[in-house]
């Protein structure tokens, strides 16, 4: 179980809190080689934002519901049936996040794609503008392609690596046909970068 996280100093009234970077190495869980990505956000930005944010990094296409985890808490996109707080209220900042922090983030309840999210690093930044590309988040770097929706979860996508990599395997074809030209070991890190930029300089984050 994951410590429950500290609670937050309120900012003194009438001043508005000064916008902090945050880093985060976010990897998918139960994995190996593992698929991971070292990114940075602005700390306002809400979980549900965080979200859309991972969903650019494994090029996933936001098709399931998802899951944070911090502590104790649970915070999940608003629906009927959530049980968790909502995630398009609350902000990094809210959250007490300091530099260690773990949190988890899942994806696909019948997949089940969990994401380790490590803290590792905050810093205050000074913009110069509203338009600063220091508000904006950043890929720094990552490794391997993020696994395709609905391939399964952990145990069927190394099923489907493992066809994919041997032309003599009985479901190399149908699995071929099925991902396209999917290589799980390439990963575009300038595409990323510069999709992730796009998306948020747009408003679709």
């Amino acid at each position: 179980m994951q410590p429950e996280s500290p609670t937050p100093t309120p900012a003194r009234r009438g001043r508005k809190p000064k916008p902090r970077a945050v880093e985060l190495r976010i990897s998918i869980a139960d994995i190996e080689p593992p698929i991971w990505r070292h990114v940075r956000v602005p700390d306002t930005y809400t979980l549900d934002q965080l979200h859309r944010v991972i969903q650019l990094l494994f090029g996933w296409l936001d098709y399931h519901l998802y899951e944070f985890e911090v502590g104790e808490r649970r915070f999940e996109e608003p629906d009927q049936e959530a049980e968790g707080e909502d995630s398009t209220t609350v902000r990094l900042r809210d959250l007490g996040l300091t530099k260690g922090t773990r949190l988890t983030y899942t994806y696909d309840f019948g997949d089940g794609w969990e994401n380790e999210i490590a803290v590792e690093d905050i810093y205050i930044v000074t913009p110069l503008d509203e338009h600063d590309e220091r508000l904006l988040p950043k890929l720094y770097r990552g490794e391997r392609a993020g696994p395709q929706e609905d391939s399964g979860g952990p145990s069927g996508y190394q099923r489907m690596v493992d066809a994919l990599r041997d032309p003599r395997h009985p479901e190399h074809k149908d699995y071929r046909n099925w991902a396209g030209d999917y290589d799980p070991e390439r990963f575009d890190v300038w595409m990323t970068r510069n999709n992730l930029t796009l998306a948020a300089a747009w408003g679709a984050i």
